[in-house]
C-alpha cells in the first residue's frame, strides 16, 4: 500500500485534506487491512518517494488509485510498471471517461486517457471496465488494444474533452 496520507500543498483535488484527517484516513486503512496483516506492506509517501523499496519484477499484480493528474499517474505508472512482472496485471481507479471528473475548479482527471497511451506505448493491452476502473495486462501476445467493455469510452484526444465536457463559462478560448 502507497500513500502519503498527508496534506499535499501541490495537489489540487478534492480528496486533499488536512495532515490530522488523514491520519485517521490512515488509521481507518490499517484497521480495514488488520486481517491481512500478515501480507501487507505499507509504504507511506508519495510513490516516487518509495516505490525503490519495491524489487523490479517482483509483483504480480499493482492496483494505483494515485493522484489521478497527468503529473501523478505519469509517475504511478511508469514507476510501478517496473515492479510488475512480465506478464503481469496493473490496474486502477478514476479512469473517468471525462477528464473534469471533479469540475473545472480541479486539476484535471487523466487516467483516462494517459494509461490507454502508456498501454499504446508498451504494446500492452488494457480495458476500460465498469466503475471507472482500468486493467492492463504487461505483455499480451498480439500488441496494443483498447478494449472498452462499458462503450463510454469516447476519443483519445483532449481537444474534444476541452471543447465539449466542460460547461461554455469554463472552457479555454480558441483563437
Amino acid at each position: 500500500m502507497i500513500d502519503p496520507w498527508r496534506h499535499l500543498g501541490d495537489w489540487n483535488k478534492p480528496a486533499n485534506r488536512d495532515d490530522e484527517t488523514f491520519e485517521r484516513i490512515f488509521a481507518e486503512a490499517m484497521q480495514r487491512t488488520q486481517p491481512h496483516e500478515q501480507r501487507r506492506e505499507v509504504l507511506r509517501g508519495r510513490t516516487a518517494e518509495v516505490i525503490d523499496r519495491i524489487p523490479n519484477a517482483s509483483l504480480d499484480f499493482a492496483y494505483i488509485d494515485g493522484d489521478h493528474t497527468l503529473r501523478g499517474i505519469t509517475i504511478d505508472l511508469m514507476r510501478a510498471n517496473d515492479k510488475v512482472r512480465p506478464g503481469g496485471w496493473i490496474a486502477g481507479d478514476d479512469f473517468s471517461p471525462s477528464i473534469w471528473q471533479h469540475g473545472p475548479r480541479f486539476e484535471p482527471t487523466l487516467v483516462f486517457p494517459y494509461a490507454v497511451h502508456f498501454a499504446e506505448a508498451l504494446g500492452a493491452r488494457i480495458y476500460g471496465l465498469p466503475y471507472r476502473q482500468f486493467l492492463m495486462e504487461t505483455q499480451p501476445e498480439d500488441g496494443f488494444t483498447f478494449i472498452d467493455l462499458t462503450a463510454k469510452y469516447r476519443a483519445l484526444d483532449l481537444l474534444s474533452q476541452l471543447t465539449s465536457d466542460v460547461p461554455a463559462r469554463h472552457r479555454p478560448r480558441r483563437d
